[in-house]
């Protein structure tokens, strides 16, 4: 199991020597999906595609609802997603209104295990260096 990463240039408009730079970026591979997901829990209990299927739906649908109540979601192993906000500062108690709220997101921090595991992955560069829109622009060509 490898993460694979290319090369790629930026223009880079902060620090102390900014201009063309560059740097590596993860070459995404595909998103599983709900059907993907089921499929593997099938594969790996006693559940049906379809329970496995259903269950997910309703993991779904129970996450959004708790989210939107403001509660942080726990997944053993995986880790914690919660509501968060940016706010503007302001320099008097009266100022602080549901207005100086500048935008609303979700974090996500990973289980310690996770983190552990995510650390020691493998990264290598992707061989064929491709990713539609991140081309190089050297006079080099790619490999």
């Amino acid at each position: 199991m490898s993460l694979f990463f290319v090369r790629v240039q930026r223009m880079i408009t902060v620090g102390l020597t900014p201009g063309l730079k560059f740097l590596a970026r993860i070459k995404k591979k595909k998103t599983i999906g709900f059907d993907e997901l089921a499929h593997r829990i099938q594969a790996r209990s006693s559940m049906t595609r379809g329970d496995a299927y259903g269950v997910l739906l309703q993991l779904s649908d129970i996450m959004v609802e708790e989210l939107m109540e403001g509660n942080p979601i726990e997944i053993a192993g995986v880790g914690t997603i919660y509501p968060d906000f940016r706010a503007k500062a302001v320099n008097t108690l009266e100022e602080v209104t549901v207005d100086t709220i500048t935008s609303r997101r979700l974090k996500f921090r990973p289980d310690n295990k996770l983190r552990d595991k995510i650390k020691t992955i493998k990264v290598e560069l992707d061989p064929i260096e491709e990713i539609k829109g991140l081309q190089l622009k050297t006079d080099e060509p790619n490999p």
